[in-house]
């Protein structure tokens, strides 16, 4: 039986709040009500759902005079027909996926999640995500929504890499750049396939950010600013560097990839994700391949049903073997052009502070050069943007790895911790789930099913 109280107590108690003097309270508190408040309102985001779903099923709109549930919704909840119809779908998927469902309800995830899990079983065969749905869900529990999309696509793109073939003709088809007096200045507009596209960010986003720690220029100002300069110094002398480094485009691909098994990840271009191998073989024609060691074979005892060992990742005594060949100790203070790919490609083209999507980075010492005497090895050096690394010589951030995983770890200056990084269950369960996932990709290819 439904208790109608619940409704009356539901807006008391968010009357009280809305009444409390919340700026009085110190930012202590101020964080406890916004954690509060946002997983208040995931729980209240899945109720809506599930509501709207089951009064559309029970016939409650025809019963209000509506023709149906959106015009029911647009009519009493003031919702367009897009978002009702998003909720209502999103009801659809916590029956398809109850680990989500479970989730939502407790309030650990966001209906915007359930919004991405939802574009996942559209767009792909539902056995692609529920297989994954157990680390899907991991994600969606630490990340933001935008993560759990780019894992989604990057999972759908690995069992249907020649999507990516179709998708990057139509975006070579649809070129264009113009630049156009209009006004006081010029106006740019156009569509730059990935290539180009990544090359131009990667240069936008080297010149966006800050020339010093007291630089507060907005970044569109600094990108136009520095933007000028370059064109300038390009005319003159050529690309300039900075801090003895020049931008860079990052591709990562497996060895599985070059040698064309059936299976194997498609390649990933840092800032875009997963690319075609059309792109992948233009791209290796002119630019330099540093081979990366990142994981290793290891017969451990944990086995498939199939018999075959799962890839794990290396244990912390082995981490030390693949960095020291690019270890120069206290020899040289600035990091090399090799330990600096190295860090790139382990964060994943981002600053280490979690929540910091900054990709300009500049690598720190964990174990300071001078107060700490810290060597510049490859487990001592992490990448930060600029602000973030201002931060932490500030003291309000600190770094340090922690013993046995050798996992970078950030707290504040009151020693709270930020970094969440991935442990070593988790890294299992990815490579797990990528291991299906490649032989779902073998059937597909084997089959000769259509993408």
């Amino acid at each position: 039986m439904f208790d109608a109280e619940i409704t009356a107590d539901l807006r008391h108690a968010a009357q009280a709040l809305v009444d409390a003097p919340i700026e009085l309270a110190t930012t202590e508190q101020l964080a406890e009500v916004l954690g509060a408040v946002a997983s208040t309102q995931a729980l209240l985001d899945g109720v809506l759902a599930r509501g709207l779903a089951h009064f559309s099923d029970a016939g409650g709109p025809e019963a209000a005079g509506a023709a149906n549930a959106k015009a029911w919704a647009r009519r009493e909840l003031h919702l367009d027909a897009g978002e009702t119809g998003r909720l209502i779908t999103a009801a659809r998927t916590t029956q398809t996926l109850p680990r989500v469902a479970e989730s939502l309800r407790a309030g650990r995830i966001r209906l915007d999640h359930v919004h991405e899990f939802s574009a996942g079983l559209k767009k792909a065969d539902p056995v692609i995500i529920t297989s994954a749905e157990d680390y899907l869900l991991d994600v969606a529990e630490r990340s933001e929504p935008s993560a759990l999309r780019a894992e989604i696509r990057e999972f759908i793109e690995a069992v249907h890499p020649e999507s990516l073939d179709a998708a990057y003709i139509r975006g070579m088809d649809k070129r264009d750049l113009q630049v156009s007096k209009v006004g006081d200045g010029y106006a740019v507009t156009g569509f730059l396939d990935i290539a180009t596209g990544a090359r131009l960010k990667t240069v936008l986003d080297h010149l966006g950010a800050p020339d010093d720690r007291d630089d507060r220029r907005a970044p569109s100002e600094r990108r136009v600013t520095n933007l000028d300069r370059l064109l300038t110094q390009v005319l003159e002398h050529g690309l300039p560097s900075r801090n003895g480094f020049r931008p860079q485009l990052y591709v990562t691909v497996d060895l599985e990839r070059l040698q064309g098994m059936p299976g194997a990840e498609p390649a990933r271009l840092h800032g875009w994700g997963s690319i075609p191998d059309l792109l992948l073989g233009r791209l290796l024609c002119d630019t330099d391949v540093t081979p990366i060691l990142t994981g290793a074979h290891v017969d451990d005892g944990r086995r498939d049903h199939g018999g075959h060992n799962h890839e794990v990742p290396d244990q912390p005594s082995d981490r030390r073997r693949p960095g020291s060949v690019l270890d120069v100790g206290r020899s040289q203070r600035l990091a090399t052009p090799q330990q600096r790919i190295a860090i790139t490609h382990a964060q994943g083209g981002r600053c280490a502070n979690p929540g910091c999507h900054n990709t300009f980075l500049e690598l720190h010492h964990i174990d300071w050069w001078h107060r700490d005497h810290g060597t510049t090895d490859l487990n001592n050096l992490i990448g930060l943007c600029p602000r973030c690394h201002h931060l932490l010589h500030a003291g309000l951030l600190h770094a340090r790895r922690e013993p046995g995983t050798g996992d970078v770890i950030l707290t504040t200056g009151e020693g709270h911790r930020l970094s969440d990084s991935d442990d070593r269950d988790r890294a299992l369960r990815r490579l797990l789930v990528r291991r299906r996932l490649r032989e779902i990709r073998q059937l597909v290819h084997s089959s000769g099913i259509a993408a």
